[in-house]
């Protein structure tokens, strides 16, 4: 049995979490491109950045702690009057399907039929096929922004959704950032849905257990994200801002095509970035939080 404490997701990337035993530290530290990672294992973490886990370290199981990875999601949606009390401690047990290596999972998108998911704590967002959300009428619209994930096979970009709610057989979460992707065939489960639970995976006798922590009623999460998220988010566009400034510099000012490219892109991350206050605006955010 694999036992995982809630939270987590990656402002730019898929990643795996770690078991976690009851009682470790949980040590966090951020990495040059703004990337945050945990280890309950103070050797695996960079030399320089040791400091600074250190004094970052959190046990787990202390209440009303978290520990997250900064995550992208879109335009926040509304939510429903029955959210607004904590349901501390509740669990449901899912029966889950083998599926090759993973497990499969009935999964209901704003209330709609259930669709076939992959559990994949893994990654870092519930990832939508783009037919599904065709089919539910899933409309991120025209405005909604995109964000680049890391993965595998190299850097790709999907568009955001904020989704009213993400059911796993009687475990509900409400305002669950989403991104789409164009190209998977089956969704994928990830850690947006799971951030809100303590889970338990019994990949032998296919047993998902969740507990629920109430996180995001009481505000530890807002707009479906924790505090570390909403500084990764903006963190990772002002970093894009600043490598389009010195892009402009480094081309020749003879390119004029390249220098209208790079003012069009500028001009792209600019309205992300105010899209992004705007959803903060929205959420409450603390300006704290913005830096």
């Amino acid at each position: 049995m694999v036992k995982r404490d809630s939270i987590g997701a990656l402002a730019a990337g898929l990643v795996l979490l770690g078991a976690v035993g009851a009682g470790a530290e949980i040590y966090t530290w951020t990495d040059a491109t703004g990337r945050v990672h945990f280890t309950e294992d103070l050797s695996r973490v960079p030399a320089q950045h040791r400091p600074d886990a250190r004094g970052n370290a959190v046990e787990e199981g202390i209440p009303g702690r978290v520990q997250t990875y900064s995550a992208p999601p879109a335009a926040r949606a509304p939510r429903s009057a029955a959210a607004s009390t904590p349901r501390v401690g509740r669990t449901h047990r899912i029966r889950v399907e083998r599926a090759g290596n993973g497990m499969m999972v009935p999964v209901s998108l704003n209330g709609g039929p259930p669709v076939p998911f992959l559990i994949d704590t893994g990654a870092s967002y519930v990832l939508i096929p783009q037919s599904v959300a065709d089919r539910q009428g899933i409309d991120p619209g025209p405005a909604a922004r995109r964000e680049r994930f890391s993965t595998a096979n190299g850097i790709v970009e999907h568009t955001l959704v904020m989704l009213d709610s993400v059911q796993l057989g009687s475990a509900r979460a409400e305002g669950v950032p989403a991104a789409l992707s164009p190209s998977m065939t089956f969704g994928l489960l990830g850690l947006s849905f799971f951030n809100r639970f303590t889970y338990q995976i019994d990949a032998a006798s296919g047993l998902v257990t969740l507990t629920e922590n109430g996180l995001a009623e009481s505000g530890v999460l807002r707009g479906g994200r924790s505090e570390s998220q909403w500084r990764g988010e903006f963190r990772s566009l002002e970093i894009r801002l600043a490598e389009n400034d010195v892009r402009q510099t480094r081309t020749p000012s003879s390119r004029s095509r390249a220098h209208d490219r790079l003012d069009q892109e500028r001009e792209a991350l600019e309205e992300q970035l105010e899209q992004l206050h705007g959803e903060a605006d929205r959420a409450r955010v603390p300006d704290a939080w913005r830096r």
